[in-house]
């Protein structure tokens, strides 16, 4: 059997499986970087400046996981380069029950995702100031931690801690609020005078002529004779905002004994008819 030189090795390459040359590229290229990394950071252990003692032994199987699928997949691939068969290997079973694996574990990653990330925040910025003290102080103490805002379940009260052995219910008791009012007196005393001499002026019948000659309303005919009181005044008024209360909201006020015995006295008083008050 002739020996295969190693043009015509990757020619058949290029023919069988062009995409394999560039894949197996990026591979050599990745691999090297992460060997490199690798081989700082086991420097570094080894130095004792990065602890593994006690930490969160999820991580640990889940590493060991990766590094299991990166290994099943490195044979895969050199024995899809060599043209070898997988069909029955124990490899594919190993390659998806892993897969499966790492599926599975996602709600955990999830879950601890906070923790992974609170811890890893706490110990970089200790590293951090023992290099370099004084220049990060300031900012340290005005970083705010998010996670003083996070949901404290253990704060909460018992709901069975709240009521009694005698089984009475009780209300919770709410401090009282009262509404702060900005205005001062003197500015409430205005108000008030402005409002009373508003409310003498809209009773006053010479100003409430002049009111009616500005806004151009029409004049306004009553039934009634003599001369119309004050109370007569009133009584209308509260008549007719009734009336319009009604119109407004679809449905009869209820009226009282009183009203109707103050009607029936004002329309026999000084021969006033009221035209528009129902009985």
């Amino acid at each position: 059997m002739e020996e295969i030189t190693k043009p015509v090795l990757v020619g058949i390459v290029k023919k069988e499986a062009p995409q394999l040359a560039s894949v197996l590229r990026e591979m050599k290229n990745v691999l090297d970087v992460v060997r490199s990394k690798v081989e700082a950071l086991t420097a570094l252990v080894k130095a004792n400046s990065f602890p593994t003692a006690g930490g969160i032994s999820y991580l640990e199987a889940k590493h060991l996981l990766l590094l299991s699928y990166c290994q099943d997949l490195v044979y895969y691939i050199l024995r899809k380069a060599k043209g070898l068969s997988i069909d029955g290997h124990p490899l594919v079973r190993s390659l998806v029950e892993i897969r499966m694996f790492l599926e599975k574990i996602r709600p955990i990653d999830k879950k601890l995702q906070y923790q992974i990330q609170k811890l890893t925040t706490a110990g970089g910025p200790v590293t951090e100031l023992a290099h370099s003290e004084g220049k990060g102080s300031c900012e340290a103490q005005k970083s705010e931690d998010l996670s003083n805002y996070k949901p404290k379940p253990d704060l909460l009260a018992d709901k069975e801690d709240d009521q009694e052995d005698d089984g009475v219910y009780r209300p919770p008791k709410f401090a009282p609020m009262s509404m702060e009012d900005k205005t001062s007196k003197q500015e409430r005393d205005a108000a008030r005078k402005e409002k009373h001499f508003f409310r003498q002026a809209t009773e006053n019948t010479y100003m409430k002529d002049v009111l009616d000659d500005l806004e151009d309303r029409p004049e306004e005919i009553r039934d009634y004779y003599g001369v119309e009181s004050n109370e007569q005044k009133r009584f209308m008024a509260q008549y007719e905002r009734q009336q319009k209360a009604e119109e407004e909201l679809f449905t009869r006020a209820p009226r009282t004994k009183e009203d109707k015995k103050r009607e029936k006295r004002l329309k026999s008083s000084s021969g006033y008819v009221f035209a528009l008050v129902g009985n």
